[in-house]
């Protein structure tokens, strides 16, 4: 598939950005690690090389003039250490207040923004970081869509993006760059700034791992840290004061079945949040090879996976075949302490429902078979599969070209 070149560069624009963490490592000040929870019977051969037991910080941020926050994986056998921690900073000397989240954890402090860098001293050892700069300024008022990306081709990052804009309005877009090769930060910020419409953007590179994922639906969701970091990064260093936020991966398309945008919907909901959920659209063997019609787009699927329903560990009937629901929120009308979840967001009553107005394509080949392989065909079976005319719909009114 054709990708962009690496060495393209980005114009000057103070719009569309690249931004970098100030992260600390363990390693730069210390031996001690932090130690897996996972039962050692219950780790794949990869677990070790997969799970990031170096990171103490992803990112120092300045969330408001008065108050850093710290964004980590959790401490796990590192938090005794960490909660005795002394930080020193031209405001004087501070302890920190813990948030511990589903494998996340936060450091809050209390130091004005403008100040030097900070030193840390603790049992776990001695080290200074730089707060980065609050950007919420930059998406005030947008309406943003946001996801983790690494080595996507750019043709299907755009593609998402123009899908957005022109469906729901999107003017704005946030991508967190999980360590791409195919291409480099430039490029891709370059080829967001080509998109009419889209007033401003940022390419958030976030170089740690992601982490082991669980052993199915259900069991050992314990390791891996780094998308839920990120989404608690994004939330309080650059979208408090965002119109609306989207949370959606390069592989999914949000419908409308009246015709509101998704982001209207979640502006006018008495609670700032409206979640939905998703179906799979399939690839159909045909007979023709990929090699024959690549690169493969969005707009080549439009099959239904069929329904498949069984009986859940909790003797629920379920469909085995939907997605797990995602969502579209009002960020200054979320909770302070709720956490922003890939599926929902946690500690708020209102991310318990979802709506029937929106749902969400789920496209299986748009993709690398990073988590596992999903672009087995199967023959077309009309008793099965069926086209989805809303999202051929939903096509036609997207400028594929612009």
């Amino acid at each position: 598939m054709r990708l962009a070149s690496r060495n393209a560069a980005v114009a000057a624009d103070n719009r569309h950005v690249i931004c970098r963490t100030n992260p600390v490592s363990l390693s730069d000040f210390t031996d001690k690690r932090r130690e897996a929870t996972r039962p050692l019977a219950c780790r794949g051969e990869n677990f070790d090389r997969d799970f990031d037991s170096n990171t103490l910080f992803y990112d120092a941020v300045q969330v408001s003039k008065s108050q850093i926050a710290l964004f980590a994986p959790p401490f796990f056998n590192l938090a005794r250490d960490v909660a005795t921690t002394t930080f020193i900073s031209g405001a004087g000397t501070r302890k920190a207040r813990t948030r511990h989240l589903d494998r996340h954890a936060q450091l809050w402090l209390d130091i004005p923004e403008n100040t030097a860098p900070v030193q840390a001293l603790g049992e776990l050892g001695s080290f200074a970081f730089s707060a980065s700069p609050n950007c919420s300024e930059v998406f005030r008022d947008r309406r943003v869509i946001f996801t983790m990306s690494k080595d996507n081709p750019i043709e299907w990052i755009l593609d998402w993006v123009r899908f957005n804009r022109d469906i729901h309005g999107a003017d704005a877009v946030l991508i967190y760059d999980n360590g791409s090769s195919a291409y480099d930060s430039a490029t891709l910020s370059a080829a967001l700034r080509s998109v009419p419409g889209i007033r401003c953007s940022v390419v958030m590179e976030w170089p740690f791992k992601y982490g082991p994922q669980g052993a199915n639906s259900w069991d050992h969701w314990d390791s891996d840290f780094c998308q839920l970091g990120a989404w608690e990064h994004a939330r309080w260093r650059f979208l408090q004061h965002a119109r609306s936020a989207m949370n959606s991966d390069i592989d999914e398309l949000v419908l409308s079945k009246t015709g509101q945008s998704v982001f209207e919907a979640a502006e006018q909901s008495w609670t700032g949040l409206v979640r939905y959920r998703g179906r799979w659209i399939i690839g159909i063997d045909d007979g023709v090879h990929d090699d024959m019609r690549a690169p493969l787009r969005h707009t080549d699927f439009s099959i239904f996976m069929p329904p498949q329903y069984e009986r859940s560990r909790f003797v629920i009937r379920r469909d085995a075949n939907a997605c797990l629901p995602k969502w579209t929120v009002v960020p200054g009308r979320c909770p302070t302490h709720a956490q922003w979840h890939v599926h929902s967001i946690f500690s708020w009553w209102a991310s318990y429902f979802c709506t029937g107005d929106f749902s969400f394509r789920h496209f299986r080949e748009i993709g690398s078979n990073w988590k596992y392989q999903r672009t087995n065909r199967v023959p077309f079976d009309p008793s099965l599969h069926r086209s989805d005319q809303a999202l051929m719909d939903a096509f036609k009114r997207v400028d594929w070209e612009n």
